[in-house]
């Protein structure tokens, strides 16, 4: 039987500072509006409406990790890369796909914010169901920034090519609620030079 062998693949590690250029406002699920919707799609009833508390549900929007630090989702980075990516620009989405991988602290996919600042609670009004309006309660953080660490298919992307989609994704994607993917101004970045940009091959 002949024996076989896999080229190995010619991979390291890309990190660097991510810097809000705008604020960055989140949205993630609490817990409680989970149990509601399980609830409800069991054909239980719902509770009735209770009295809001506008600080303590924009907390419930904020991502956090195991330990209680604030931070954004890491698949809403890798997913503002990839989009981001595109064939004019030399990137084919694909390719980004797969041959980059965010490397995430634990189970729990949120990168944390290197500045733990207690966030800005922000109303703002939305229109819901069949267009009726309702208010809304989020944290905004004014200034904002992530380290954030690539595992990368050298022989697919290039230092270059990484850093590229980077800056295209924070200047025209952004992350979080109101973003430039979404018709907004609110969550774009650009990396920051003024931090170590650690680029590590495996041998």
């Amino acid at each position: 039987m002949a024996k076989v062998a896999a080229k190995p693949i010619r991979k390291g590690t890309i990190v660097l500072t991510i810097v809000g250029t705008s604020p960055l406002i989140t949205h993630a699920w609490p817990e409680k509006a989970k149990q509601m919707m399980r609830e409800k799609h069991a054909g239980k009833k719902t509770k009735t409406r209770e009295v809001r508390d506008p600080e303590a549900e924009a907390m419930d929007a904020a991502y956090t990790t195991p330990d209680g630090k604030f931070g954004i989702l890491g698949l809403a980075l890798k997913t503002s890369l990839v989009t981001a990516a595109h064939k004019d620009v030399g990137i084919e989405k694909t390719l980004v796909r797969k041959s980059l991988f965010l490397e995430l602290p634990d189970p729990s996919g949120v990168l944390p914010l290197l500045e733990q600042d207690m966030p800005e609670v922000r109303e703002d009004m939305v229109r819901v169901g069949a267009g009726s309006a309702d208010l809304r309660y989020r944290p905004m953080w004014s200034s904002w920034r992530v380290r954030a660490s690539f595992v990368v298919d050298f022989e697919n992307l290039t230092p270059d090519d990484v850093a590229t989609l980077v800056t295209r994704a924070g200047f025209g994607v952004g992350l979080g609620e109101w973003r430039p993917e979404k018709g907004g101004e609110f969550g774009r970045f650009e990396i920051d030079t003024s931090e170590p940009y650690l680029v590590e091959v495996e041998e």
